[in-house]
């Protein structure tokens, strides 16, 4: 069913075709294939963000049409590049991922772009810019045990 609502030249739908991607990359239901996985997650990430624009044009100030579609297209499209899940592993292009999905609002994604910042994965380490990810993860919600090391003063904003 997903196929069928995710085929960009039926329904196109961007939900459908996250999911649709994630039922491939990993095989559930299906056969596995990660290449095709990628092509739907970048679909969904496009579609979701045509939508978003055409709602601020609109006038709808606050976005959100397809905002979780979009976040979750692009923080799944981070996983893949993080990875190697239907393209080469690319540890920068998995980072700048994440951090888009995590200014997005995803929580998920602030988790993962401050390991990355934490552990140099993608360029270089930063736990001032790690513990700013952390912490926003964590005022929506998302803790991490062990992590009460970001709110020592040395790591307030500047």
């Amino acid at each position: 069913m997903f196929g069928h609502l995710a085929d960009p030249d039926g329904p196109n739908n961007a939900l459908s075709q996250v999911l649709y991607g994630l039922a491939l990359r990993h095989g559930w239901g299906c056969e596995p294939d990660q290449d095709k996985a990628v092509s739907y997650l970048s679909a969904a990430a496009a579609n979701s963000a045509s939508i978003e624009s055409e709602a601020l044009e609109a006038g709808i100030k606050k976005g959100g049409a397809a905002k979780g579609e979009l976040t979750l297209a692009i923080f799944e499209l981070a996983n893949c590049f993080r990875n190697g899940w239907g393209v080469k592993k690319d540890p920068v292009a998995a980072r700048q991922y994440y951090e888009t999905a995590a200014n997005l609002g995803d929580t998920d994604a602030m988790n993962e772009a401050a390991w990355c910042y934490l552990e140099g994965f993608g360029g270089k380490k930063d736990k001032f810019v790690a513990a700013t990810y952390y912490r926003l993860a964590e005022e929506k919600g998302s803790k991490t045990m062990g992590n009460s090391w970001i709110w020592k003063d040395k790591y307030n904003p500047r």
